[in-house]
């Protein structure tokens, strides 16, 4: 499934891509329920399928296992042409809604640095013996075709296609043997990144918490779908021109230790988001440096994932 946020009359709400539509999974789910003569499931239907994502992740292979119900469903009356699926709120044309990022309000947003071998030589930097880790915020976050702004106190803006990889349960010490089974999904990310305020200190995080400097979707792609995370085709496209043309697979730490290495420090919980680092080919390691700049647009493409693209506008 690819499971989305999406925004409507400005109530954001879970749904499910389907082509070029959005499916509401609650309401898909309500609709199936009542189909099925199901008053007792219908109870709690907002119980077994929440309207928000980590809510929806928090309930586990349940709320997963109805969301797949509610897009089935969905699919069925698609098939027999039901026209009542529009006026019931249960399907919308893409264009019809705003797609935000697919987790919006997680706990942890961790990065990695450094993480492909490429990136750390056009970098000047050593390869890591350690992951390195930074951090960015729940504002940061922003989904498919919302701005990025460009804030009035930096002018070197760049981009840093990233493979991000979603948690499903809760996790502590996680063997690095069963760390995918702790995943709901992946996504697109872009890891935009201040180089002057990076660099104004040893710690990097100034120039990665900035608002709108997370863009990631357009859809948390469920694990299912995604059976080797480390081997995935990674570009980025800047008004066209690709940038940046990698695969996962040159990581310096693939996801499952990963998501092992970060557990030993911390507890991971349903829809954290971790940022797993970018391949070779950014704006500032190239000569001459290429920064963003207003009325530009960025293409994060990942393999079998889809793609994210994002305008950027200047801050007012």
């Amino acid at each position: 499934m690819r499971l989305v946020t999406y925004q409507h009359e400005g109530q954001a709400r879970t749904g499910a891509l389907l082509g070029e539509a959005v499916i509401d999974l609650n309401r898909a789910y309500r609709a199936a329920l009542r189909h099925l003569g199901n008053a007792n499931e219908l109870a709690v239907a907002d119980l077994r399928l929440p309207v928000d994502m980590v809510s929806l992740l928090h309930g586990g292979e349940a709320a997963l296992s109805a969301a797949g119900r509610a897009v089935a469903f969905a699919q069925e009356r698609l098939s027999a042409s039901d026209a009542t699926l529009t006026s019931q709120g249960i399907l919308y044309a893409t264009g019809q809604v705003t797609l935000l990022a697919p987790v919006l309000r997680p706990e942890k947003v961790i990065c990695l640095g450094l993480n492909y071998r490429d990136h750390a030589t056009e970098s000047k930097m050593a390869l890591p013996e350690y992951p390195v880790l930074f951090h960015k915020l729940a504002s940061s976050l922003v989904g498919h075709g919302q701005p990025v702004l460009l804030p009035r106190i930096s002018n070197k803006i760049d981009y840093e296609a990233e493979l991000a990889v979603i948690i499903g349960k809760q996790g502590k010490y996680i063997v690095e043997a069963d760390a995918l089974s702790y995943v709901a999904g992946y996504a697109p990310a872009n890891d935009v990144s201040a180089r002057d305020l990076q660099f104004r200190t040893p710690q990097w995080t100034t120039g990665k918490i900035l608002d709108t400097f997370g863009p990631l979707g357009p859809a948390l792609v469920t694990r299912d779908e995604i059976p080797n995370p480390n081997s995935l085709r990674i570009k980025t496209i800047l008004n066209g021109e690709v940038m940046q043309d990698s695969n996962t697979s040159e990581m310096i730490f693939n996801v499952p230790f990963i998501i092992h290495y970060i557990s030993q420090l911390v507890t991971l919980q349903p829809g954290d988001v971790i940022l797993t680092g970018t391949p070779a080919g950014v704006g500032q390691a190239r000569n001459p440096q290429v920064f963003m700049k207003a009325g530009d647009s960025v293409t994060i493409e990942i393999e079998h994932l889809g793609i994210l693209t994002n305008p950027l506008v200047a801050e007012k």
